[in-house]
């Protein structure tokens, strides 16, 4: 190779480094922003993930508590009108007790069922069973109703139905709880 040839490459040989280096250092930074640009995806969805699970078990706590608020309110009025059927106490006295002792706050029972159509959907067809046994228990502590020592043993086995229903839902909400 003639002289001048090989003394103008070698001056172009610390441009040819500088671009392969320029380039080499460019890849580096491109790979880099495309991995955390993934990394930083993945964080989100699992961030995502997270609190849209600590979502529902608030909810399903503030669910579970408002169930049994109204569970004991019912098992409360059952309660009260028992002295009903025996003779001991005036149904009207039952109805202000039981009135008068409700764990329950206004709206409570609209946000228990607020939150079932909301966010637990699948625990609807349990809950219309849950309603229909109250019902089924209501019907026995209504103001206007014969209140005759017989029907006792009926109101008794109503509650209990009711009673088993809801330790059903409890654990449907443990379930719902522990798939989290």
């Amino acid at each position: 190779m003639d002289q001048d040839v090989q003394s103008t490459l070698m001056d172009f040989i610390p441009i040819i480094a500088a671009v392969v280096g320029a380039i080499g250092a460019l890849f580096g930074v491109i790979v880099t922003s495309i991995v955390n640009h993934h990394r930083l995806k993945l964080e989100y969805k699992n961030n995502l993930k997270l609190k849209n699970i600590e979502f529902k078990r608030v909810k399903l706590e503030e669910l579970h508590l408002l169930f049994q608020k109204w569970e004991i309110d019912l098992q409360g009025l059952c309660l009260v009108f028992i002295p009903v059927y025996k003779g001991s106490n005036t149904a009207e006295n039952a109805m202000r007790l039981s009135t008068d002792n409700r764990l329950q706050e206004r709206g409570d029972y609209q946000k228990l069922q607020t939150i079932l159509q909301l966010y637990f959907p699948e625990l609807m067809d349990d809950f219309s069973q849950m309603l229909k046994l109250r019902d089924g228990v209501l019907e026995y502590c209504r103001d206007k109703r014969s209140f005759k020592r017989p029907k006792l043993d009926e109101l008794i086995k109503a509650q209990e139905a009711f009673d088993e229903e809801a330790k059903t839902f409890k654990g449907l909400m443990a379930q719902q709880a522990s798939e989290l």
